[in-house]
């Protein structure tokens, strides 16, 4: 781990940029305490990209756009449609209960 005070970064940038890009993050400090990191274009996407996570919007955009003219947005957004349509006061799981064990 690469550890240099925050007045010699700022003196030899380019220095430190290209260590960051070659062989790791370079750690920031000031008085003795880390303050910052300087990581090269690639390792802050390779972080990014494994940080996040998928959402159901992701999805049905994509849904959106591998099936671009054989399905109407109407339709996608019955298939994607994620709302809470349980009886007001309840939850889905008693109306499904109540469906299935009601006389």
């Amino acid at each position: 781990m690469n550890t240099v005070p925050i007045y010699e970064v700022k003196n030899k940038l380019p220095l430190f940029m290209h260590q960051a890009e070659e062989t790791g993050p370079v750690f920031i400090s000031r008085r003795n305490q880390p303050v910052g990191v300087l990581l090269s274009f690639e390792d802050y996407n390779r972080m990014i990209n494994r940080s996040r996570k998928e959402t159901i919007l992701d999805k049905a955009a994509e849904f959106r756009r591998k099936t671009a003219g054989l399905i109407t947005n109407e339709e996608i957004d019955k298939i994607f449609d994620v709302r809470d349509y349980s009886t007001e006061g309840t939850s889905w799981e008693n109306d499904i209960f109540e469906g299935v064990f009601s006389n």
